[in-house]
């Protein structure tokens, strides 16, 4: 387990390394206000404000703000819906689960009932939000939100360890709770999500920008898979938009065009990108 220190090193290390526009973001549960991080604020007690999660996430990354929500802070009833923390009865459930998108009202509510993610705990009271780079606490989750680029690298990371490409909660609703629902949960170590229609009108999501979650303890291997792919020429800054007819290729390209009887050229090498 990595020490609040080291995960503020890897916060700032992952930024430099993807070049990110916004910070990651730190995630931890809350299962009292006495866990409440040190530098965090409670939006409706400490301001008088009542932000929905995602905006909440987008203080964070934006504005670096550390932040404690609770059920009281929440403007979004999906949040407090999968956290579990308001009362649904079916009746409830028959009504909001209507609310998706979906043209045929039954239709919709079998989606809801089948699709809805909740937190595997009986209640989750609230969550603690702060810059990876700066958070007084260890996560439970970090967010990253990335450009499709950006993306393509954590994805390639996320892979090297694991021979694995990571999953997608690829709902378009919802997307503060689908980014971070599975991986809360120990459902995923990774997962890939996209801002759901409110969140790109009301937290200023940009129209390109992907959701890419990690588990806390994971973090540390992603930022070395990352540091390792980069020694190779293909991190996020090595790599450069060159039509280069005839490029060199990694000598197994040459071995195998060799035994087909095609023609063979230049020898790629580690690192000489």
């Amino acid at each position: 387990m990595f020490t609040v220190e080291q995960y503020n090193a890897i916060g700032k290390e992952l930024e430099e390394l993807l070049s990110l526009r916004f910070l990651p973001i730190a995630v931890k549960k809350l299962f009292s206000k006495d866990e409440i991080p040190e530098g965090c604020y409670q939006p409706s007690k400490d301001r008088g404000e009542h932000p929905a999660l995602c905006q909440a996430f987008a203080q964070v990354r934006r504005n670096k703000r550390s932040i404690a929500m609770f059920r009281e802070d929440h403007w979004c009833l999906w949040p407090i819906i999968a956290f579990k923390d308001g009362e649904m009865t079916e009746d409830d459930v028959e009504y909001v689960g209507t609310k998706w998108f979906i043209k045929d009202p039954q239709m919709s509510l079998e989606y809801f009932k089948a699709n809805y993610p909740y937190v595997k705990e009986d209640c989750l009271p609230g969550l603690a939000l702060a810059p990876l780079s700066s958070c007084t606490f260890v996560p439970d989750a970090v967010v990253i939100y990335c450009f499709p680029a950006q993306l393509r690298q954590l994805l390639m990371a996320s892979k090297y360890h694991t021979a694995k490409i990571a999953d997608a909660s690829l709902d378009t609703t919802g997307s503060c709770i689908f980014s971070i629902v599975p991986v809360l949960n120990g459902e995923k170590d990774y997962n890939v999500s996209i801002p759901d229609p409110g969140e790109y009108e009301r937290a200023l999501s940009d129209e390109n920008e992907m959701i890419f979650t990690v588990a806390g303890d994971k973090v540390g291997e992603l930022v070395e898979s990352i540091s390792l792919i980069k020694k190779m020429g293909f991190g996020y800054k090595e790599l450069a938009l060159d039509m280069n007819i005839d490029y060199p290729r990694a000598e197994f390209y040459n071995k195998m065009f060799e035994k087909w009887g095609l023609e063979t050229g230049a020898q790629w090498k580690i690192g000489e990108r």
